[in-house]
């Protein structure tokens, strides 16, 4: 008997414990801030992911939309009916230069060179974005008005208005042929 009372004493504390694990693990790796979801405060979280590169702990990011989230982000519907948001809370330090080029080299990667006003975007991005220090946070709130707002953890940034921009901005992560697959599976929830 007493034994039998130890043994469903350490099940209900294992209980209890994976329970807490679970509900810690579906917070947002990077969640919004308080100036987003004052202005949208209907998000919800599609997925999340960690990036590493050779081993590094880069940056965590999450994946937020308001709408229907069953349509696949590549397709024309799911750009004109929702409005997403990506926020980036960033491990290390990053120069803005270093973010400016790390854009650039992926957007001529997915082929968007020649489709898009790429020079002129980055010069606006090197107006918006700082550089990054470990624990900083960029977030981008793309609009079904075809408005991309750059906010940090407190305050806006910045705003690029050009229904275009924020579609080719989030392909980094979100294109089928983005370069990170494995993460662009998690934030895409799948």
């Amino acid at each position: 008997m007493h034994l039998r009372f130890i043994n469903y004493s350490l099940l209900l504390i294992w209980i209890i414990s994976s329970t807490t694990s679970w509900a810690t693990n579906t917070q947002a790796l990077s969640p919004l801030p308080n100036e987003v979801k004052e202005k949208w405060n209907n998000f919800s979280l599609v997925g999340q992911t960690k990036l590493r590169r050779y081993g590094f702990h880069v940056y965590d990011s999450s994946f937020w939309t308001i709408g229907d989230r069953s349509d696949d982000f590549n397709s024309a519907n799911f750009l004109r009916t929702n409005s997403y948001a990506l926020s980036i809370t960033y491990a290390r330090n990053i120069s803005v230069q270093q973010l400016l080029s790390s854009t650039k080299k992926e957007w001529q990667r997915l082929g968007f060179a020649g489709l898009y006003p790429l020079d002129a975007w980055l010069t606006m991005l090197e107006n918006i974005w700082p550089s990054v220090e470990k624990g900083d946070q960029l977030v981008a709130v793309v609009t079904t008005e075809g408005k991309t707002t750059f906010f940090s953890k407190s305050s806006s940034l910045g705003t690029i208005d050009d229904v275009n921009f924020g579609p080719a901005f989030l392909s980094i992560w979100l294109d089928e042929n983005s370069r990170f697959k494995k993460n662009r599976r998690e934030l895409l929830g799948e």
